[in-house]
């Protein structure tokens, strides 16, 4: 039993050394996905773009042109999620480092001005909407130009991802536990998720309470 669980160990780190060297091959193709997202959040852009004069005359067309702008949106947001994950995987490879640092600075231009020119796009067809994407306070500023049923979409949406990673969080942090345990993981790992979740609950916490007081 001893010499079968020792085995086991090995292999499972076996399969994680393997991994690791895996996605250090990659290498600056780890760029390629936040590429490809943006490429398609750049095409929804010029779509919609196309559609704002029409849509401004025509209401059965202006709900699908400030789609078409979310949708736009949607991509660029996760492209800049995907180049954080490839900044950490292409400069952990083991090849191709200058290529990569060219293309991070290619892909936050790109992402810079694909969301200033989808959030200047949004404002013809919302000249009521303020904030600008270079400011710090732009998503205050953005918030508060909202009406009533924008807010409500933001709160429902923020409740959704709350959920959700209320059920990810304890997840990860039982798979990092039992990984520890067996010295297949830094305990540094379990230190990092614990206190992003910490975060998280910090604030939402606190926030209710804040609300709860200016209630009382």
């Amino acid at each position: 039993m001893g010499v079968a669980a020792v085995s086991n160990e090995f292999s499972v780190r076996n399969l994680g050394e393997q991994f690791n060297l895996m996605l250090a091959s990659l290498g600056p193709w780890c760029y390629v996905p936040g590429f490809l997202l943006l490429v398609g959040a750049t095409w929804y852009y010029f779509r919609g773009k196309r559609m704002i004069p029409q849509a401004l005359e025509d209401d059965e067309l202006f709900p699908q042109a400030n789609l078409t702008f979310c949708r736009a949106m949607f991509l660029a947001n996760l492209a800049t999620v995907l180049m954080f994950l490839a900044m950490a995987l292409g400069y952990a490879a083991s090849w191709g480092v200058n290529l990569s640092w060219f293309l991070l600075i290619g892909h936050i231009i790109w992402m810079t001005a694909i969301q200033a020119r989808i959030i200047s796009a949004t404002k013809k067809l919302f000249p009521e909407k303020r904030g600008d994407i270079f400011d710090f306070k732009f998503q205050k500023d953005w918030y508060e130009s909202c009406d009533e049923a924008e807010r409500q979409q933001t709160a429902q949406c923020s409740y959704q991802a709350f959920k959700v990673m209320g059920l990810i969080f304890p997840g990860i942090m039982a798979i990092l536990s039992i990984l520890s345990v067996i010295d297949l993981v830094a305990p540094s790992y379990s230190l990092l998720v614990g206190g992003l979740w910490l975060v998280q609950q910090f604030v939402y916490n606190y926030t209710s309470l804040q609300m709860d007081k200016k209630r009382s």
